[in-house]
């Protein structure tokens, strides 16, 4: 299933589900996905930024290993004249119920970067 947030200054919110568009049974979360675990998994990856950086966009992948979690980050400076400074971030989780997180990859964005993702990130 997608969950959506919103982050402001460093909260977040997770939005309600959007309704499907053909009727189905939605999949259970696996037993060991806790509500708040994606509250969690936010602030952890905060803490991983440095104080005037924000998370633009988090987006969780799709892994290859059935229990590690992964996520994708745009990340940009809060600062005015931080222009053009934005960075991809890719954070691992090694399980769900993770106590930390680690960096996997720092990319930056400059203006002729092109991105292609494919299978595993």
């Amino acid at each position: 299933p997608r969950q959506s947030f919103v982050m402001v200054k460093g909260a977040a919110m997770l939005l309600p589900a959007e309704e499907p568009l053909v009727a189905e049974t939605p999949p259970e979360a696996p037993p060991s996905q806790a509500p708040g675990q994606q509250e969690q998994h936010l602030q952890l990856m905060m803490q991983l930024l440095r104080p005037q950086d924000a998370i633009q966009l988090a987006v969780r992948l799709e892994s290859v290993r059935p229990r590690r979690v992964r996520y994708l980050l745009v990340v940009h400076p809060e600062e005015v004249e931080a222009e053009g400074q934005t960075a991809l971030l890719g954070v691992d989780f090694a399980h769900e119920g993770a106590a930390r997180c680690t960096l996997g990859m720092v990319l930056p964005l400059w203006s002729d970067t092109q991105v292609f993702l494919d299978g595993d990130g």
